[in-house]
């Protein structure tokens, strides 16, 4: 997926800019905007933690820490792993009260934070009309929302980048797959999720100056 980085291939977003009235923005291609969704979609089923079988009374046990059912235990899936890393390596026993204690807290901000960029790209001016219909989306955002955006840019990045096995200094290994390649198609979304997170904070950072 090309992007309008500085000195490279074709343009499709415009970066976020600063715009009236203190809001940042910026321009997304509908079908960027339809990956977005799906991604940021996929991210908050896979933070949500609603274990259907936990009745009302266990779950408020449990997350006051005071009942075993329903605690959250360490994941298996080296995704949810980098979501919610151990909290003390060394200590399994420290590390699984650390993991009691916040991980259910952690994994209502990660959904709360997916659900404010999921809304933020469904009430976008544009948002309803079809591919044909519009050529770009106008994105706003406020202050609350911007946050929002990178907590959850920077959840993508991690979740694909550790599905991916991506390691600092690999960018060539990646150039040299074959472009039919799954991987490299997902590799060049997870560099697209760095460009977009790059300009937000490149534009909140300017206001601060």
């Amino acid at each position: 997926m090309g992007h309008a980085a500085e000195g490279g291939g074709p343009s499709l977003s415009t970066a976020f800019r600063r715009a009236r009235g203190g809001v940042v923005a910026a321009s997304f291609h509908v079908v960027e905007v339809e990956l977005l969704r799906s991604l940021v979609g996929q991210l908050l089923e896979l933070v949500r933690d609603d274990p259907a079988d936990l009745k009302a009374g266990d779950r408020w046990a449990a997350e006051l820490g005071l009942a075993d059912e329903g605690a959250p235990s360490r994941p298996t899936d080296p995704v949810l792993l980098r979501l919610f890393p151990d909290g003390y390596r060394e200590d399994a026993e420290a590390a699984s009260d650390f993991r009691r204690f916040t991980e259910r807290g952690l994994r209502d901000r990660k959904a709360a934070t997916a659900a404010t960029v999921l809304a933020s790209l469904a009430t976008a001016d544009g948002a309803g009309l079809s591919e044909k219909e519009r050529e770009k989306i106008r994105i706003e955002l406020d202050a609350d929302e911007s946050e929002a955006w990178l907590r959850t840019l920077t959840d993508l990045r991690l979740a694909l980048g550790t599905r991916l096995g991506v390691a600092e200094s690999d960018e060539d290994d990646w150039l040299r797959l074959d472009e039919n390649d799954p991987r490299r198609h997902v590799h060049d979304v997870y560099d697209w999720l760095g460009w977009v997170q790059e300009t937000l904070v490149r534009t909140l950072s300017s206001a601060l100056d």
